[in-house]
């Protein structure tokens, strides 16, 4: 998809114009805080996408915003590119993939733990400690609870899913049982 393309060559042209690599993370929270504005107020998105009104009002509105969430300059900057170029709306998208390069660029991946109940700190830091092993990159974790998984932990680490919950072993038990009952 287009939208992808042009959202990637955005992200990659921000993570190559910040050197130091202390701010990188700086730049992702900005561009996170300021997505997060068109999450909550979904009239942001009518206005940047309707033609009638001027790059102007655009751009002062997005500067407005700026000085409230107190986003740096070089994420500002990209955002009044976005405006002028009417991509200001493939934001989500470029942040994801900002956030791909600054992972790559830190050697670092993030991992999603979903589990039935809270894990304490030390399960926490046993887990990280062995994932770092695994992948010998930095890992930053997530914490999910979802209460329909019984008991056990699912990892998520991309696209890919390691499901050892009592819930999965159920439906694999199900399904087991239910080609028997065929055959």
């Amino acid at each position: 998809m287009i939208e992808n393309v042009i959202s990637k060559r955005y992200a990659k042209a921000l993570s190559d114009s910040i050197t130091d690599e202390s701010e990188l993370g700086r730049a992702l929270k900005n561009l996170k805080e300021f997505g997060g504005a068109f999450e909550t107020d979904r009239q942001l998105e009518r206005f940047f996408s309707h033609p009638g009104i001027s790059v102007t009002k655009k751009n002062a509105l997005v500067s407005e915003l700026c000085d409230r969430l107190k986003i740096e300059s070089f994420v500002r900057n990209l955002l009044g590119i976005l405006v002028q170029r009417r991509k200001i709306l493939f934001l989500k998208n470029i942040a994801d993939y900002f956030e791909s390069f600054v992972d790559q660029r830190l050697n670092q991946i993030r991992v999603s733990v979903t589990s039935a109940h809270p894990l304490t700190g030390e399960n926490i830091e046993r887990l990280k400690t062995g994932l770092n092993r695994i992948f010998g990159k930095t890992v930053l974790i997530e914490t999910i609870e979802d209460h329909t998984l019984i008991a056990g932990i699912q990892l998520q680490v991309g696209d890919q899913v390691a499901d050892a919950t009592i819930k999965n072993r159920l439906a694999l038990l199900k399904r087991t049982i239910e080609k028997e009952e065929v055959a």
